[in-house]
């Protein structure tokens, strides 16, 4: 399975209407018959076996913010203005942040839209630089309380301080090994361990420090002004409604909690107890969890819920919200359940 299943976006596609407020949306679907280019009989479809090793999802599959527009951003000519309650205002262009020492960190990325059991999330390989050494170079100010940020679509939001200066805060210009793309953010985006990606523009042109607050496009429509991770986890695999054959059934998916590691995913079918499942984890907690587990599934309509833990304790423990209403304003934690019949 070279990346986050396609056959997944299926379950939700109807039903993202709330996400696309926030200006985000899933890479289109592919057919529902059709898995890798074959054919498949749409009234029994073979439930894909869970992947063996971490899943980094594809660059053309990764969720979409469309706030705006995609700007067209002239990589020479751009520049990255870091001002305000600093003591010494820096222009960058892309070559000076080039400069800085390069690494490549795998992580997560969810909108705070994303619906219960969504796919506007996903999980990439991306390059760029910390950001400390600039915080280091500008001299940040006492007197500072937030950084405020400005992008090329006139997009903008900002963070308490404590979010922009903690370790592993990224100025990313690569996405899995290549350039970002424009919409994903050419030529720079920032990226902020335990944030949704409200809070992490793409296309930044400056990156103002202040001493008061400020209400963001988004937080003035009544998002979330914090919009940190909230504990999740997702069924892949199978689909809501599928059709499924007798036997042993592969169930799998995703869990996220965003600086919190995931401790335990668990599964219920139907009325009965829920059962552990068998998780596959990168040492980051800012990487998605991936879990399995086969149930012997039997004929007949059956209920899968899945629910997780977080290494704080907080267990996932609503149920039965409308899968539309859950993420405003932020974001869910609400259980994923779906329907499947078993022929």
């Amino acid at each position: 399975m070279a990346g986050f299943s396609r056959r997944a976006f299926l379950k939700v596609a109807g039903a993202a209407g709330l996400a696309l407020a926030t200006g985000c949306k899933a890479s289109p679907p592919q057919s529902a018959t059709q898995v890798s280019g074959s054919t498949v009989d749409p009234t029994a479809i073979a439930v894909d076996r869970p992947p063996r090793e971490l899943i980094i999802t594809p660059t053309g599959e990764l969720y979409v913010q469309s706030y705006a527009r995609v700007p067209s951003v002239d990589a020479q000519a751009w520049t990255l203005n870091v001002h305000g309650l600093v003591d010494h205002e820096t222009t960058l262009g892309l070559e000076d942040i080039r400069a800085f020492p390069k690494i490549e960190s795998m992580r997560t990325l969810e909108c705070i839209g994303n619906p219960v059991g969504g796919p506007l999330i996903g999980n990439v390989v991306w390059g760029g630089t910390e950001a400390r050494a600039l915080w280091e170079r500008v001299g940040i100010q006492s007197q500072a309380r937030r950084a405020r940020f400005s992008a090329e679509d006139e997009y903008s939001t900002s963070v308490d301080l404590e979010w922009i200066t903690q370790p592993g805060v990224l100025l990313v210009y690569e996405m899995n090994g290549e350039p970002l793309p424009p919409e994903h953010g050419f030529p720079l985006r920032i990226l902020m361990p335990g944030l949704y990606g409200q809070k992490m523009p793409k296309w930044i042109r400056e990156i103002e420090f202040i001493d008061e607050d400020h209400l963001g496009y988004w937080e003035s429509r009544g998002w979330s002004d914090v919009a940190s991770v909230k504990t999740n986890s997702i069924i892949q695999q199978p689909l809501s409604l599928e059709r499924v054959s007798a036997g042993s059934l592969p169930i799998f998916g995703v869990a996220f909690a965003g600086l919190r590691a995931i401790t335990r995913v668990e599964v219920r079918i139907d009325d009965g107890d829920w059962t552990g499942a068998e998780l596959l984890q990168d040492p980051s907690s800012l990487v998605w969890t991936q879990w399995s587990i086969d149930w012997p599934a039997n004929a007949g309509s059956h209920r899968i819920a899945v629910r997780a833990t977080d290494e704080e304790g907080f267990v996932q423990s609503t149920e039965g919200e409308s899968i539309l209403s859950s993420s405003f304003p932020d974001g869910t934690d609400h259980i994923h359940s779906l329907v499947v019949t078993v022929v």
